[in-house]
Parts: C-alpha cells; sequence; structure tokens
C-alpha cells in the first residue's frame, strides 16, 4: 500500500469548524403538567365570536384525564419542513459539469479537466464553494501526480468535513471504465457542529450535481485510504484494478 501524507490546514475560503453552538435558545425540563391525582375539569372552547379567541382551540368532545393537543401551525410546519437554507455557488456546477464531460475533447481540454476536486462551506456557511487549491488535474496524472488516488486522499482534512469529486478510473474483467464518485468527507475528529452542517446541506450540493451513481460518505482514514472500498462501491467484487492498481 502506498504512503499517504496529509494536509490538514484547509483553505481560508471555508468555514472552520469550531465546535461551539451559539444557540440562544434554552429549555428546562419538566416544565409541562404534573401528574396528579386530581382530574382537571374539561375546559370550555372559547367562542369563535370572541376577540381572544385562540386558532387552536381544543376540540368541543374532551375527556378528563386526557391531555389535549393543540394542533401544530403552519408557519412551524413551514419552518420544519425548511432545508438548512445553503445555496450552491455557480462555480460548483460549472466545475461538475466539466468533469461528466468526455466525449468530444482536444487534448489540451482534456489536460485541463478536473480528475478531483474538493467543495467545502464558505465562511459565512451559506454557500458552498469550490476549494482554492483542492484539486487534482487530469494533466498532472503522470507528470507531477503519480498515484491520483492516493493524493485526492492527501488532501481531506483530517479535522473538519468536505464534499468531493473523484473521476474515478477502474478496471473490471471485461472493460475499462470511468464514473464519478460524490464522497462526503465527515472524519470522527471533525466538530459536531461542522458535521451538523454539512450533513443538512448534502441535499443542496446532491441536487445540483445530476447523473451522479456513486455516492460514498467516509467517516476515518482506515476507510479511505484502502482503495478495495471505494472498487467495491463501484462494483463489487468484479473490479480488478483502480487507477492502475491492481485490487
Amino acid at each position: 500500500m502506498s504512503s499517504f501524507m496529509f494536509r490538514g490546514n484547509s483553505s481560508t475560503a471555508c468555514a472552520a469548524g469550531n465546535g461551539r453552538f451559539r444557540g440562544s435558545g434554552t429549555g428546562s425540563a419538566g416544565s409541562g403538567p404534573r401528574a396528579s391525582g386530581r382530574v382537571a375539569p374539561p375546559l370550555r372552547p372559547a367562542s369563535s365570536s370572541s376577540p381572544t379567541a385562540p386558532t387552536d382551540a381544543f376540540p368541543a368532545t374532551f375527556h378528563p384525564g386526557e391531555i389535549p393537543i393543540t394542533r401544530r401551525s403552519s408557519a412551524n410546519k413551514h419552518r420544519d419542513n425548511m432545508a438548512s437554507g445553503v445555496t450552491v455557488n455557480d462555480e460548483v456546477i460549472k466545475v461538475f459539469n466539466e468533469m461528466k464531460v468526455r466525449k468530444s475533447q482536444t487534448p489540451e481540454e482534456v489536460k485541463k479537466r478536473k480528475k478531483a476536486v474538493l467543495f467545502c462551506m464558505s465562511n459565512d456557511t451559506k454557500k458552498i464553494i469550490v476549494e482554492e487549491g483542492k484539486q487534482i488535474l487530469q494533466g498532472e496524472i503522470g507528470e507531477t501526480v503519480e498515484d491520483p488516488y492516493a493524493r485526492f486522499v492527501s488532501l481531506l482534512p483530517l479535522n473538519d468535513c468536505r464534499y468531493g469529486l473523484y473521476d474515478a478510473t477502474y478496471e473490471t474483467k471485461e472493460s475499462k471504465k470511468e464514473d464519478l464518485v460524490f464522497i462526503f468527507w465527515a472524519p470522527d475528529g471533525a466538530p459536531l457542529k461542522s458535521k451538523m452542517v454539512y450533513a443538512s446541506s448534502k441535499d443542496a450540493i446532491k441536487k445540483k450535481l445530476t447523473g451522479i451513481k456513486h455516492e460514498w460518505q467516509v467517516n476515518g482514514l482506515d476507510d479511505i485510504q484502502d482503495r478495495k472500498t471505494l472498487a467495491e462501491k463501484l462494483g463489487g467484487n468484479v473490479v480488478v484494478s483502480l487507477e492502475g492498481k491492481p485490487i
């Protein structure tokens, strides 16, 4: 197995996870109704003509001993159904479209096409952007990059999450193939806040990367260092080599 060198420092364009939450809402346990031996009398529904009539009044049929459940407002339902609110930068979509096009390209265009790239959250955690300097070009393979898969693994930060696209070249017992793989990197050492942000925003980027057949969530180096794991994702035991390396 080839040795790996890891570069834990991420670009300043990416939000750095610190594991701290700034939520202002706090709740106190046990604030609900206390059980007692007495049964509360039925509550009389407020008159609809009353100016103070509540919108979620209890039903007219109410049995003593039951705890009524109010209907949730439409605003709360809408809030629960909202996504994380994160948007995907246009450059991310442009990079993806360039990576998935393999036909009708000149040799120079092929060299400029990305073999692998990382995406991260912006500093304000409102956008998914292309991480600066975290990419491998097809033209670098065989020149400055001997093993593209090993180089890709070395780009992943050890203490934070990322999204990634990897253009895998592999061989089966029948033919040679290329497939894009969407990778969600969420290492155990990443801050909890970062894991939550990236997990809740994953659908936003996946909706933009249409046509990808393979998705891989990785939670540690042990899973991603061994290329056999990726080979299994691509085709199970029919894959005989990945990036020219036998499995």
